[in-house]
């Protein structure tokens, strides 16, 4: 639906771009002078480097290493790529919506987060608009559940369980762990919950995809340095590895927060760091250049500490 064009005149998505054209010429350009996620080339590489680490992730290569046949291996990486390509073409589901919208979407009132209910709603029966819209929000509660889930695992075992009871409760019996596991994840399911609804009512406003970026951003940036370099460099090391990661999470909240600001600078400087302050409002832009700084930073700790055992360079890496 979204690829044809449907809803607009004949013309198919030829017509959705001249409509665009008509809308705003810019709108059909590769840069949009006026927009701050699209104005220079600059803008388009931050988007491909922010989401290189989720290439490198290990879930991802468990799942080709678990095939035992080169052909099933050669399948799954080829499956890979074609619904690589295809999945990003839901863009074209904003496209049609503002073709067919027009500014609608940018009235007091609106939002563009709106765009694809709102489309659904004007181009679909009732009954198809709001079978589809069930489905939209069934796929995003069976992600949120199991995001919740995990969350309130993170406080009850990795935090408490792995952390903290081998500390305080050396002797505490498995039953014993158990019980204050459960308690301690349902209390942490419960905050969360609210938590979220809290920061779901104030950020109502913001894009949405934009929101979730300053979360993946930092998420990118703290594990570009140790997957990147862990992978390819024999060099790096665990302290290195902790010094990329915390860097890259504290640096991403600092160029998103535009913590630096231009105006304490003079000169060249001055126009280096008011620049920098301005990417502030670019989610790809601030993971990029915190995603730098991780890997400087790992690399510059990982020259002057403790290396690995060879043995397990070898293990990692082959003879």
């Amino acid at each position: 639906m979204f690829l044809t064009g449907f809803g607009v005149a004949e013309g198919g998505l030829d017509a959705v771009f001249a409509r665009l054209e008509a809308l705003d010429p810019q709108l059909v350009q590769p840069i949009h002078e006026t927009h701050p996620l699209f104005d220079s080339y600059w803008d388009f590489l931050t988007i491909f480097i922010a989401h290189l680490p989720l290439g490198l992730l290990p879930h991802i290569g468990n799942k080709l290493w678990a095939l035992k046949s080169d052909r099933d291996q050669t399948k799954l990486i080829t499956l890979s790529f074609a619904f690589g390509l295809l999945l990003p073409a839901i863009i074209c589901g904003g496209l049609l919506a503002r073709a067919i919208l027009g500014d609608v979407l940018l009235a007091d009132g609106s939002h563009p987060n709106n765009a694809i209910p709102a489309l659904f709603i004007a181009i679909l029966p009732v009954w198809a608009a709001a079978l589809i819209g069930a489905g939209v929000l069934a796929a995003v509660m069976s992600t949120a559940d199991g995001l919740v889930v995990s969350s309130a695992q993170i406080f009850a075992n990795d935090i408490f369980r792995r952390t903290i009871a081998p500390i305080k409760l050396p002797n505490a019996s498995p039953k014993e762990l158990d019980r204050i596991s459960l308690n301690i994840s349902r209390i942490a399911t419960i905050l969360i919950l609210v938590g979220a609804t809290g920061i779901a009512w104030w950020t109502r406003d913001m894009n949405i995809a934009l929101l979730v970026w300053i979360g993946v951003g930092g998420f990118m940036a703290a594990i570009a340095g140790p997957m990147f370099l862990g992978i390819f460099w024999r060099g790096a090391t665990r302290a290195g590895a902790l010094t990329g990661f915390i860097v890259g999470v504290g640096a991403v909240s600092v160029f998103k927060a535009g913590l630096i600001q231009g105006a304490w600078f003079e000169g060249t400087l001055a126009t280096y760091m008011g620049w920098l302050q301005s990417q502030s409002i670019n989610p790809y832009a601030c993971t990029t250049l915190a995603l730098a700084c991780g890997v400087i930073a790992m690399t510059l700790v990982s020259l002057f500490t403790q290396k690995l055992d060879d043995s397990h360079l070898k293990q990692v890496f082959g003879d």
